[in-house]
């Protein structure tokens, strides 16, 4: 069905009537043809204007272009209020900061409220201290209002005294001039009254009295006419300053402070007081923000001083009751959001010594993703370094101080997700610790992607890539360690020794060299399923893993006889990083990782309790930077558990570059070990065996290598290599249990047999 409504207007009023409102069957479709009618505007306002003279069509438009022209206008006058008020506002913000300041000076509420904050943190020197400056600088006001008053006084006196004394040589040079007049008058010959007093004395007078009303007058209608624009620049001039202080105060209304953080796209926000306690009010916490809001303060007493710290601002933060810093924490993305930060711009470390207390740093926008120096390893000039003495450049903080760690007698746990920059990472470690040709290295990759293979001549053990052969080769190698540090506790004991070990007594020979035992992609280690051949789990999480007891062994007493254990894991779980492993490590850090929960397994409870946060990291664009909790390895400011280091990157190349270095500073010692001793392998091997009537030939390298640390030919002796060398001295390497053992039968008769030669 159609309706037509259709209407003719015949110069009367158009009333429409109601369209019929019975329901339509629900099968009918209805459809309204109709046409859009505009009636012509009202030609308000021109009812005055004679109508003979301005015709019907005039009078509209002129009507139309008044409405254009306020619906134009009006937004502009209201943008200009606005804009006047706005600075007005500054104004009143300038002058009211330049009253407050004077008033603070004269009252000295900048001394009383230091000493109010001293007092209330138990500083009582400082109390003291702040106290005798009040009392000095109140002495030296009066004393300089005194000294004011005394020069005041002596400047009148003087005036009066030179009045005086012009007075009287003025009297005096009249009274002698009507003598000399008198005189001349008398004196026969002389000159006449009127010539020597009227037009001689009197006319110098009234010409140097006129002379100096001249000056006067020209002074003064110089400086009449200048007054008018002098107190006007100086009237722009204060105008512009109260402007300049207002704007930057942080005392303005809200809509006040709104319009000012306007800023185009690219500008860096300052963080100011008002700024901070705005982000802190808006962050949802009901207590926090009724507390600003009833403060007449605003908030104010919450900050310390806002400095300048790297490429960044901070400022210490004082919560009100019923507010604790970890709330802040807890909202620390809506905090950056406030502050008009990305989240990882923004840091907070709460206070060791209140739960209210914290401090907060804002970095510039932008400033943590420009690039990091190079790493001081890739200076070609750098090492070798001593690991009793240095320690390690690893990177810089955000705030820019650099990090540098004491790796000595250090256990080490380093975690984070894939592709996140923890091998380079790990590697400038170890690379650093190579740096020290005193030092001894096992290692471990099992990815075996190549990344550690530039250690091949620097590493004693270097075991590349995943499977069960590499399994028991890094179960062994732990093991081995233990081996190890059990022999330096005997030897310890020996020789009655007691306390640290010195640098001289770990020099290589001694037996005590800093050994270090590194696993990279660790978690494989403890997940794999594989059986050593002399029986049990390498792999699990209990007392049965052969793995797990070893590095725990480590863990426990190693570090004592400068044996450390070094581990970098992935993705750490319960299930592929037992607790007994990660708990022993002094130093942990983590990159990226995905949760809280993982966060606290990497770094442990505490540094996340207290802030560390790597699970706030950006996946991809924070690689390389990792959350460290250092323990005892570095001292953080105010007690911190934690910082963030932006690590220095190391490319692979540069890393071969570091490792050559390296092994050209051992090669010296190297080749000064091999002239100094000629070893007899029969010999060693024989010593090595001890009373045992076998042992496999994997087993005798590392026995050999504790027997003579510096020996080089036994620096990269493995099973295979060993099994040649005694075969070329007559001595036949045969299988046990499907494993080469070499008998010490064998080793004597080859010995007897090589000395009737």
């Amino acid at each position: 069905m159609t309706h037509n409504h259709e209407q003719e207007h015949v110069g009367g009023n158009v009333v429409p009537f109601r369209p019929d409102t019975r329901p339509l069957p629900e099968s009918e479709e209805v459809v309204v043809d109709a046409e859009l009618v505009e009636e012509p505007r009202e030609t308000w306002g021109t009812r005055r204007l004679p109508r003979p003279l301005i015709s019907e069509q005039t009078r509209q438009r002129m009507a139309e272009g008044a409405v254009q022209l306020h619906h134009r206008a009006t937004p502009v006058v209201v943008r200009g209020g606005k804009r006047v008020w706005l600075h007005a506002s500054y104004l009143r913000a300038g002058a009211a900061e330049v009253g407050r300041a004077s008033c603070d000076r004269l009252m000295q509420r900048d001394i009383t409220e230091a000493i109010r904050q001293a007092r209330a943190k138990g500083d009582l020197g400082m109390v003291a201290a702040l106290e005798q400056q009040r009392r000095d600088s109140a002495n030296a006001r009066w004393q300089r209002i005194k000294t004011m008053l005394e020069v005041t006084g002596k400047l009148a006196k003087a005036t009066t005294l030179a009045t005086i004394g012009v007075g009287a040589v003025f009297v005096l040079v009249t009274v002698v001039m009507a003598v000399y007049g008198v005189a001349a008058q008398v004196w026969p010959g002389g000159e006449d009254w009127a010539s020597a007093w009227t037009h001689g004395y009197w006319g110098g007078v009234t010409d140097t009295a006129t002379g100096v009303a001249d000056v006067v007058t020209g002074v003064w209608s110089l400086a009449t006419a200048l007054a008018p624009w002098v107190l006007a620049a100086a009237g722009i001039t204060a105008v512009r300053a109260l402007h300049k202080r207002g704007k930057d105060s942080d005392r303005l209304p809200a809509w006040a402070q709104h319009a000012t953080q306007e800023r185009t796209v690219g500008e860096v926000v300052e963080i100011t007081p008002s700024a901070v306690v705005a982000a802190l009010r808006d962050l949802g916490i009901a207590a926090l923000r009724n507390a600003i809001k009833d403060d007449p303060d605003a908030g104010a007493w919450m900050l310390s001083m806002i400095t300048q710290y790297g490429p960044g601002s901070q400022v210490d933060v004082r919560l009100p009751s019923q507010v604790t810093a970890a709330d802040i924490m807890a909202r620390r993305d809506r905090l950056a959001g406030n502050l008009d930060r990305a989240a990882h711009e923004v840091h907070i470390e709460r206070s060791p010594d209140s739960e209210r207390e914290f401090t907060l740093w804002v970095a510039q926008s932008g400033a943590l993703d420009r690039p990091l120096p190079p790493s001081p390893l890739a200076d070609p000039g750098f090492g070798p370094v001593d690991i009793y003495r240095d320690t390690m450049p690893w990177g810089l903080t955000p705030k820019g101080d650099p990090v540098e760690l004491n790796l000595l007698q250090q256990h080490f746990l380093l975690a984070g997700l894939s592709k996140q920059g923890k091998t380079a990472a790990a590697r400038s470690l170890m690379l650093w610790v190579a740096l020290d040709p005193t030092t001894r290295i096992w290692l471990a990759d099992l990815k075996g992607f190549g990344d550690w293979s530039m250690f091949d001549g620097l590493a004693e053990t270097l075991i590349e890539g995943a499977g069960d052969d590499n399994f028991v080769a890094t179960c062994d190698m732990l093991e081995t360690a233990v081996a190890q540090m059990e022999r330096r506790y005997e030897a310890r004991r020996a020789q009655g020794k007691k306390g640290d070990i010195t640098r001289a007594e770990s020099q290589p020979g001694s037996g005590f060299e800093p050994l270090f035992v590194v696993i990279d992609e660790v978690q494989k280690l403890y997940t794999c399923t594989t059986t050593h051949p002399d029986g049990g789990d390498i792999g699990g999480n209990g007392k049965k893993s052969r793995a797990a007891r070893a590095a725990q062994a480590l863990h426990d007493q190693a570090r004592a006889v400068n044996i450390h254990l070094v581990q970098f894991a992935q993705n750490p779980t319960n299930a592929n990083l037992p607790v007994v492993v990660r708990e022993g490590a002094m130093i942990r850090g983590s990159l990226f990782v995905g949760t809280e929960s993982i966060a606290r397994m990497a770094l442990g409870e505490a540094p996340v309790d207290t802030g560390a946060a790597p699970h706030a990291l950006r996946s991809g664009l924070d690689r390389g930077t990792v959350v460290l909790a250092p323990g005892e390895s570095m001292d953080l400011p105010g007690g911190a558990t934690h910082v963030t280091v932006r690590t220095h990157f190391i490319s692979t190349e540069q890393a071969y570059t570091i490792a050559q270095r390296a092994k050209e500073l051992r090669a010296g010692q190297q080749q000064a070990a091999i002239e100094l001793q000629r070893r007899d392998l029969l010999a060693d091997t024989a010593h090595v065996l001890g009373q045992q009537p076998w042992v496999k030939a994997a087993d005798i390298p590392a026995r050999l290598r504790d027997l003579a640390p510096t020996y080089p030919p036994y620096q990269h002796l493995d099973g295979t290599r060993l099994k040649t060398l005694l075969e070329s001295e007559g001595v036949k390497v045969t299988a046990r249990d499907g494993y080469p053992v070499v008998r010490l039968d064998r080793i004597t008769a080859a010995m007897a047999h090589r000395n009737q030669e």
